[in-house]
């Protein structure tokens, strides 16, 4: 994908716009700049962003406005940034806007509220404000946008920041030196990354170990940047600049070490990470408290600013030695900061023995690294993968982050081009190789014994419930889905090759007499045909095209939806049937076991479940296989409780074809009409008992005496009513509930949609 990062920072000098091309999935992301634009704010609009940032002057009408005009600031930036990189916005696939922080509050912050005659001090929960509307963004660019991406942090109990942490642990942990990757904006951000050769885990498993570098690493806001020596900067030049340009006023001046000394007491620093600051805490009436006190003790200007700028370096270092298990081998400064010798020489002053380096000498330029980051979050986010790193902001646990806004109509003909060149020129090609990686757990799998041996698959088998577990809301997502259309007489078709296109035909196959489904309204379409289901058919799963005629040859509509089942997730046969679904307008629902992979594009649900390499190196029957089961069992059972074809968890549509499933029809109709009956008399006696005696009869006495009340039916009846009833279990069951004939009991059935609850008298 090639994704529009957008950033405006704390000191809101400017939007930052970077194109970058991303592939793959963590932590073996692949990354490219393809250009960075910075698009300076103009003089008004800067002064209004600084009139939001006071809350004496940032009124209800003022911010509503900014919002909005920032939205196209960052539209603009965005369009500007895919021109200079000589595309266009046909070729994007997504924008990442981290939008304006006008405030943060960091949750467990003290805060005061005042009143006429007193104060009132309160813990506070976190907040948090950006501002950018990202309605525009897509309105000016046809673009799906990814915007909002601290809240969701911070009602995890996290911080909402550093979220550039996640980034910069997939961008520049190294194989054997510590790293902190530090960015001076307008505050400074410090994280700190183990070299992913020195990790507990001793694996030499490059997937494995990668993930442990993501997960070892973790970072915090170390204080001050750039927003103090600005302020100072323009105080000492009346309005004449917004920052100091080459540190040039600060290498002027002279810092003064007492004040210095005095600031370096300031709480925030010494508390213990989590933590984050921003302008409610270091900044304009921070920098104005400086300014006053440097000035009385008969400073000059520049000697504030050298002060400030010697106030930075220090608080970098203090966090240094006070919170990093190591002192890093190396520091890579990105951000303005890093533009500012004076500030850099400070900071190689402050630590002795470390190379301090811009980020430009890594390939990721000082100002462009954090709309990089958000363009790689923004990929993140549109994946459904987390994006916080909970040891950097403080989080319960990883979740994903953002809300997403849709692009229009031409973002819709765009993707099914991208979807077009995938199946083009990608249909052979897995950009992630999770399902064939290494195992390292069952490499000796053959020289152990073979209790061991079915030990280690077990161990491995154990995993999939997780995986499985992880895709719940886009399973049930995909449940919902399917069965509105089902409902108005779509259909239910599976598409898959080898194992997953028998998983299914299987799962389609086990649908008419489980729920007595129509054989037409659960269809298994599998690559080669039925004979594919007892022999290989060699080369069917790669040619695209048949996938595209079966799903043809069932004329499948806007009504039906179609589940993919690729465990690579780059099976063409699949890759050509969705591309046609799609095309028809059906739903269409990607279950794979990679991500990101080609089905994905193609899939307006993704079931992604991540099993991990495979017990025998790309054997995908094996966890894939059994992954691709449960969830097909969840999909398909669900749809059809959805539809009505249970009574609870009994199976009220079974087709009694045999003498097993006769004799569960008539011990469904059993259990289901003394349920029935024990519930109508229940709510009867708890009617009838208000201000009765029954209202204050113990519980288990109260649910004894309504036990007893149920009319009691044996086997035979049942079998009787099943007779009357032609076999209709559901019918049988709402005559009896209803004393109906079974005629009426089939149209009451109708009139409630099918749905045998639905239709039993209250």
């Amino acid at each position: 994908m090639i994704v529009i990062g957008l950033m405006s920072g704390t000191s809101a000098d400017g939007t930052d716009a970077a194109v970058v091309r991303l592939e793959g999935t963590p932590p073996t992301l692949t990354w490219d700049v393809l250009g960075h634009t910075h698009v300076p704010h103009p003089p008004a609009l800067r002064g209004e962003i600084f009139a939001c940032f006071r809350p004496e002057t940032g009124n209800v009408d003022r911010l509503c406005r900014l919002n909005f005009v920032l939205g196209r600031a960052f539209g603009e930036a965005a369009l500007r940034a895919i021109a200079e990189a000589g595309l266009t916005p046909a070729q994007i696939d997504l924008i990442g806007s981290h939008g304006q922080t006008v405030w943060h509050i960091p949750p467990g912050v003290t805060q005061v509220r005042r009143t006429s005659e007193s104060a009132t001090h309160l813990i506070t929960e976190g907040a948090t404000l950006q501002l950018g509307e990202a309605a525009v963004i897509a309105e000016m660019t046809g673009l799906p946008v990814v915007s909002n991406f601290r809240t969701r942090d911070i009602a995890a109990g996290g911080h909402g920041a550093p979220l550039v942490a996640y980034v910069d642990a997939l961008l520049l942990t190294h194989p054997t030196f510590t790293r902190a990757a530090q960015n001076i904006g307008g505050i400074a951000n410090v994280t700190f990354l183990p070299p992913s050769t020195d990790l507990p885990d001793q694996t030499d498993d490059f997937f494995l170990k990668s993930v442990q570098s993501v997960e070892s690493a973790f970072a915090f806001d170390t204080g001050p940047g750039n927003m103090l020596i600005d302020y100072a900067a323009n105080r000492a030049t009346d309005g004449a600049l917004t920052f100091d340009r080459d540190g040039a006023l600060a290498a002027r001046g002279r810092a003064d070490e007492a004040l210095l000394r005095e600031l370096l007491r300031e709480p925030y620093l010494h508390q213990p990470p989590p933590k984050t600051t921003g302008r409610e805490l270091f900044g304009a009436q921070f920098g104005a408290r400086v300014w006053e006190q440097g000035i009385a003790r008969g400073l000059l200007p520049e000697d504030v600013v050298a002060t400030l700028t010697a106030f930075t370096a220090a608080s970098i270092a203090q966090a240094y030695r006070d919170f990093l298990p190591t002192m890093p081998d190396e520091v890579i400064v990105s951000g303005g900061g890093a533009r500012n010798p004076t500030l850099m020489a400070l900071l190689r002053d402050q630590l002795p023995g470390v190379r301090v380096i811009p980020s430009d000498d890594v390939g990721l330029g000082v100002e462009a690294k954090e709309a990089v980051a958000f363009a790689v979050l923004a990929y993140e986010t549109w994946h459904g993968r987390p994006g916080n790193l909970p040891a950097a902001t403080g989080a319960r646990k990883p979740v994903i982050l953002g809300d997403i806004t849709p692009g229009g109509q031409e973002a819709r003909g765009k993707k099914q081009e991208s979807a077009n060149r995938y199946i083009t020129h990608h249909a052979s090609r897995i950009t992630n190789h999770i399902t064939e990686s290494h195992n390292p757990a069952t490499q000796n799998i053959d020289t152990v014994s073979t209790l061991e041996m079915v030990r280690l698959m077990n161990a491995e088998d154990a995993k999939v419930a997780a995986a499985v577990e992880a895709e719940l809301p886009a399973i049930a997502e995909a449940i919902d889905r399917i069965a509105a259309r089902m409902r108005d007489g779509g259909r239910l078709i599976y598409i898959g090759a080898g194992t997953s296109g028998r998983l299914g035909v299987l799962d389609a196959s086990e649908c008419p007499p489980t729920f007595n489904a129509a054989p037409e309204q659960v269809v298994g379409l599998i690559a080669g045909g039925e004979v594919a289901l007892t022999t290989a058919v060699e080369g069917a799963e790669d040619d695209c095209e048949a996938g595209a005629r079966d799903i043809a040859a069932l004329d499948v509509g806007a009504l039906d939806s179609v589940v993919g089942i690729a465990a690579s997730g780059g099976t063409p046969y699949v890759l050509g049937g969705l591309d046609e679904a799609r095309r028809r307008g059906a739903l269409t629902v990607s279950l794979a076991c990679n991500r990101p992979a080609p089905v994905h594009e193609l899939a307006d649900v993704i079931i992604a479940l991540i099993v991990g390499p495979e017990v025998i190196t790309g054997s995908t029957r094996l966890k894939a296989g059994t992954a691709q089961k449960m969830a097909l069992n969840m999909l398909s059972t669900g749809v059809m409780i959805r539809l009505g074809k249970t009574y609870g968890n009994l199976m009220v549509d079974v087709q009694a074809t045999n003498a097993k499933l006769r004799a569960r029809a008539r011990r469904i109709v059993v259990e289901a009409v003394e349920d029935a009956r024990g519930r109508m008399q229940e709510a009867g006696c708890r009617m009838q008992g208000t201000g009765s005696r029954m209202q204050d009869t113990p519980d288990d006495e109260r649910v004894s005496k309504i036990q007893n009340l149920k009319s009691k039916i044996d086997e035979e009846a049942a079998a009787n009513a099943l007779e009357l009833c032609n076999g209709e279990v559901k019918t049988a069951i709402v005559a009896l509930v209803n004393d109906v004939t079974p005629e009426e009991a089939r149209r009451q059935l109708a009139a409630a949609g099918g749905v045998v609850r639905r239709a039993i008298k209250t």
